[in-house]
């Protein structure tokens, strides 16, 4: 385990295995450093991709060519998708890096201008046939990717990704994310929210800023980047040609100063204009490390024309670039291994792990109830349904008649769930179908059978934002008969209204959510209020989506379960301010193993508590929502005349309580039988955006109760039933008493039993387990969460 003072690194024996990426590039800066984070990682860049200008009618030059290196269209698009600046240098990159290059003309323009391609609440997408490669003059210009990379795809069959330089955009990532998808590609983007992210360890000796960290990390490699087009009335003409990557870093302070001027004030967040994230500049990216870079490109003084666009705009029209052999000889000295990487913990969260980890002295499981599994008695024969604060839920959907496999289960339970959703539509205005499912629970019996299942349920969503779900394995605790069972929430708002958060590219940022699957879906309340519905997170290192592993030569459990908790729980955070999550209504820690019981659940429950102390929080920075692209290039982004701040969690100016204890939202550890990819932990969150909340702690008729009433009056309520209580009596009187207090009696259960329980006590949704804890990691008969509006 490292010293409390450090930060944990990614681990080089973490290295995912090894991809054969093509790589798209524009030419600027963000594309072609991307590729030194492909190879840092341990993949190989197998072929460059690009997309041009189509040439102008007169010409009868063949654009595509990769000797053509003369300016054959026009000089810079307004393509909402690509950079096009400085297009005809692209050919040279062939000779300069030593890679195969494939281009092919950028047709249509932006048919589908959401943030989120191909999402129903927006423009449709277009429909074009990837099978065929071809697409239709009016179709949207992502869709030009198709034929490109299916050419690269023909002559290198090994492909099997794609990477690219988004670091804020959604509206880029999600269009490349869809095209991967639908070739079946692993979409790369490592520079994915970098901004914002930890600054690598060498950055902090270095001593450069954040707001032009990532400059400053190229410029540690060598990268030479020169601004071809300028955009904004922070900088000017003079600014042409500069190199942002320069190592005496004289032109990032002159970046920074005149991005600061305009801002509107000081507390601006100014990184992603400093990257010209939302068109500031463009840049050509002309030189690099000898590892990848054989070498450079040269524009000479006389090739460099100035030329001045409307409202402000100056760019540089290029002639007679070449390349110019860097030579052998012992280079640069430049190892991939140097490209710098973001720290994986974010301070605060490596602070967690400092006070969390101490060493030995955690209880013995001496006292606690039998670690064995009690055999499920229950079953269910009807789902149960409840329909509160605009969400429908319908719970515990099983289908043992089905067969023994959780294959066949799981494709009757698709159409049970489809039946259920057709029953609704005679009761709503608007029809109701799975794009409405926001939020579903899948418990398994064995967690050999996800792949099995994941094949089905993928059947039910269609891309680009399905549900945020929930996945453990019950073992024996499951119904008898039961492999598979699903509950879901399903929204019954407007769809429009709704928005979810899908980063299917493997980055740094947090793991890549490649099934069928959103890390999260904010679907709106009363008033001004949201619930946040966040998928299940367990301890996958970003770059490598591999379990994190501890870095001492001999961990004990203790070292490896602590750091996968604070990293897990970084993950449901860093999605939770992404998704402007105020304050966690509450948590579940589910974990699992044989020994050390009551540890891991005091384990997780210091580490929930410590992360709403406010001591530990009060120098946390605001980030930035704004998606900078969006100004640039979004329908309604440029209205916004400034920044909005994120709101950070815990926001404790929205809080009411008592005193320091009565602030921790609501709190379970659940030990379970197996989780996704063995872990031994997971973290699942429930998030609110709201104007306040008012937390109470109290001893009620049930046990210790925790509640977090909105302003809108919506109520979530964490109640722990202790060990030894009559459990179905009391699961039936907490029923009879919050269906009595909530507006015509509607409300939300869910219930982690260790219990087998009979149907008609469970008027919810129903989490068998090996065993259940609190709040001070206290062994419970159960833990039971209503929600209801009061």
């Amino acid at each position: 385990m490292p010293p409390p003072t450090q930060t944990p690194k990614p681990s080089s024996s973490q290295q995912s295995k090894s991809l054969n990426v093509i790589a798209l590039i524009s030419g600027g800066k963000d594309s072609l450093y991307s590729i030194l984070h492909c190879i840092r990682n341990g993949h190989k860049v197998v072929a460059l991709a690009n997309l041009h200008p189509p040439p102008l009618p007169s010409s009868s030059n063949d654009p595509t060519h990769t000797e053509t290196h003369t300016q054959t269209g026009e000089d810079d698009i307004d393509s909402f998708m690509y950079q096009t600046i400085g297009w005809n240098v692209i050919p040279l990159y062939e000779a300069a890096l030593g890679i195969p290059l494939y281009r092919a003309p950028i047709v249509g323009g932006a048919v589908d201008a959401g943030r989120v391609y191909g999402d129903s609440t927006s423009t449709s997408a277009s429909t074009s046939n990837p099978a065929s490669g071809t697409i239709g003059p009016e179709e949207d210009e992502t869709e030009s990717l198709i034929p490109l990379l299916n050419k690269v795809k023909a002559a290198h069959p090994e492909a099997n990704a794609v990477c690219a330089g988004a670091i804020l955009s959604t509206y880029q990532r999600t269009r490349i994310e869809d095209v991967a998808g639908r070739l079946g590609l692993t979409p790369l983007a490592w520079l994915w929210m970098y901004p914002f992210l930890p600054a690598p360890l060498e950055r902090g000796v270095s001593g450069e800023g954040d707001e032009a960290g990532l400059l400053a990390d190229m410029a540690a490699v060598g990268c030479s980047a020169r601004i071809v087009k300028v955009a904004s009335g922070a900088l000017d003409e003079g600014f042409l040609w500069g190199n942002v990557a320069d190592r005496s870093g004289g032109l990032r302070r002159r970046i920074v100063k005149g991005v600061r001027r305009f801002a509107v004030d000081l507390d601006e967040d100014i990184r992603g204009a400093v990257l010209g994230e939302g068109g500031e500049y463009e840049t050509l990216a002309v030189d690099g490390p000898d590892f990848l870079w054989k070498g450079r490109i040269e524009v000479g003084e006389v090739g460099r024309e100035v030329r001045v666009g409307e409202g402000g705009v100056g760019y540089l029209r290029l002639e007679g670039a070449r390349v110019v052999d860097k030579g052998g000889g012992d280079g640069d000295g430049v190892r991939p291994g140097d490209v710098r990487r973001p720290t994986i913990l974010d301070e605060e969260f490596a602070g967690a792990l400092d006070r969390l980890w101490t060493g030995d002295g955690y209880e013995s499981d001496e006292g606690v109830a039998s670690r064995a599994m009690v055999k499920g008695s229950w079953t269910f024969t009807e789902p149960i349904q409840s329909v509160s604060g605009g969400i429908w839920t319908v719970s515990n959907i099983t289908a043992p008649e089905a067969g023994p496999g959780a294959a066949e289960q799981m494709e009757a339970i698709v159409k049970k769930i489809k039946a259920v959703l057709d029953t609704r539509v005679q009761d709503d205005a608007n029809p109701r179908t799975t794009a409405d499912i926001v939020f579903t629970t899948v418990l398994l019996r064995s967690m050999a059978d996800f792949s099995s299942m994941n094949g089905i349920y993928v059947s039910l969503f269609k891309k680009p934002n399905p549900p945020a779900r929930a996945t453990v394995a019950c073992g024996d605790s499951l119904p008898e008969g039961a492999n598979v069972m699903v509950s879901m929430a399903v929204d019954l708002g407007p769809r429009a209204q709704r928005s979810g958060l899908h980063v299917q590219s493997r980055s740094y940022w947090a793991p890549a959510n490649i099934g069928p699957y959103s890390q999260a879906m904010s679907v709106p309340q009363q008033g001004t209020e949201r619930v946040v519905y966040i998928a299940g997170q367990i301890p996958l290192e970003p770059a490598s989506m591999e379990l994190a592993e501890s870095f001492s030569a001999e961990p004990s459990w203790a070292e490896t379960y602590s750091l996968r908790a604070v990293l897990s729980l970084q993950h449901m955070w860093r999605i939770g301010a992404t998704m402007e999550v105020g304050w966690w209504l509450g948590a579940v820690a589910f974990f699992t193993g044989t020994g050390h019981i009551k540890a891991r659940a005091q384990l997780a429950w210091k580490l929930w508590q410590d992360s709403h102390d406010p001591e530990d929080r009060e120098s946390d920075e605001e980030e930035s929502t704004l998606d900078v692209w969006d100004i640039k290039y979004g329908r309604r982004g440029h209205e916004q005349s400034r920044p909005i701040a994120r709101p950070r969690i815990p926001n404790f100016e929205i809080v009411e309580a008592e005193d320091f204890k009565d602030r921790v939202p609501a709190f379970f550890a659940v030990q379970v039988h197996e989780l996704p990819k063995n872990s031994d932990i997971e973290w699942q969150g429930l998030g609110y955006r709201c104007e306040g909340v008012r937390l109470t702690r109290t001893e009620t008729e049930f046990g210790r109760t925790v509640e977090a009433t909105t302003t809108e009056n919506q109520r979530y309520s964490c109640i722990e039933i202790d060990s030894g209580a009559d459990l179905q009596t009391q699961i039936q009187r907490v029923s009879e008493v919050y269906a009595a207090q909530a507006q015509s009696g509607a409300f939300h259960c869910v219930i982690y039993s260790s219990q087998p329980l009979s149907q008609d006590c469970c008027q919810g949704q129903v989490i068998p387990c090996k065993s259940v804890w609190g709040a001070d990691g206290r062994e419970l008969a159960a833990g039971v969460i209503i929600q209801n509006q009061t």
